[in-house]
């Protein structure tokens, strides 16, 4: 036995492996957490309009629901203004007919939905999960993720931390909100890829840390001095959706008229009015 192991080292047989510079990880750079937060101020600070022409890729149901609806080849066509004016259509490929239209003014919500003819409106904090996981579908929700709210330092705190996820490093801006009576909770997290310091990614968070939104954001580039993500993914586990919003052309901050914001209900279709005071939640299936 002795003998053997003294023999071993020279019957290994060693392999060295290369990794070619074009897929070595980009040096992570550094920010100290002011400097983190300077930038979220920034993004949000540059974007006051937008004009674009977008891809949109819903997805309807999950694992947990049991039904998987995915539509391809949605255009698109956004408008919003801060501080929460949003409207959002989209059309069937080819044919180029209206599968949703949207528009919220950051307290009140309508959805008009044409093959079913509804006209859904609502406030834009109600949390009740349709049965139909695409009814689901909000504009505010849309708004949460293409507009970075900026930090509002008389009531929010923040500190930094390091991760990493899928081989890539990053900083975490994590948000905690203060209420009336001072109790402190968590609001959300800002990722930061450290190869860019860009922000590649946003959580939000309700109540009692509810898990409200994930956000991931990836292709920047510049649009008339503003840099800005060209694909966001946006999902939402509690109302079962998911969607991606590639953005082909965009216009930032020039004047939008008023009422190009303004969704009106169509004669044949049905009003949907949501509450909190109406039936309870229906299970999802």
């Amino acid at each position: 036995m002795i003998a053997l192991l003294a023999a071993l080292p020279a019957c290994v047989v060693r392999r060295t492996t290369h990794t070619p510079p074009s897929q070595l990880p980009p040096p992570a750079l550094e920010a100290s957490a002011t400097e983190l937060a300077e930038k979220i101020q920034k993004q949000s600070a540059d974007v006051q309009t937008l004009t674009a022409t977008v891809d949109l890729e819903p997805t309807a149901g999950s694992i947990y629901s049991g039904v998987i609806k995915e539509y391809h080849d949605v255009k698109g066509f956004l408008l919003l203004q801060k501080p929460a004016l949003i409207r959002m259509v989209g059309q069937a490929p080819v044919v180029h007919t209206n599968i949703f239209d949207m528009a919220s003014n950051g307290e009140e919500f309508q959805v008009y939905i044409p093959s079913k003819q509804k006209f859904i409106v609502g406030k834009t904090n109600l949390r009740r999960p349709a049965k139909n996981a695409l009814e689901n579908l909000r504009p505010q929700h849309i708004l949460d993720a293409l507009l970075m709210p900026p930090i509002d330092s008389t009531r929010e705190k923040y500190f930094r931390e390091e991760a990493e996820e899928d081989g890539r490093r990053y900083y975490v801006l994590t948000f905690l909100s203060a209420d009336a009576e001072g109790e402190l909770s968590l609001s959300r997290k800002v990722w930061f890829d450290r190869a860019t310091l860009e922000i590649a990614r946003l959580q939000l968070y309700g109540p009692e840390g509810t898990y409200l939104e994930d956000v991931r954001y990836s292709g920047y580039q510049d649009f008339q001095g503003v840099n800005y993500p060209t694909r966001i993914e946006l999902s939402r586990p509690a109302e079962d959706y998911r969607l991606t919003v590639s953005i082909l052309k965009a216009t930032f901050n020039q004047p939008i008229e008023p009422e190009k914001f303004e969704l009106k209900k169509p004669a044949s279709a049905q009003l949907v009015e949501l509450s909190r005071a109406s039936r309870p939640e229906e299970p999802r299936g």
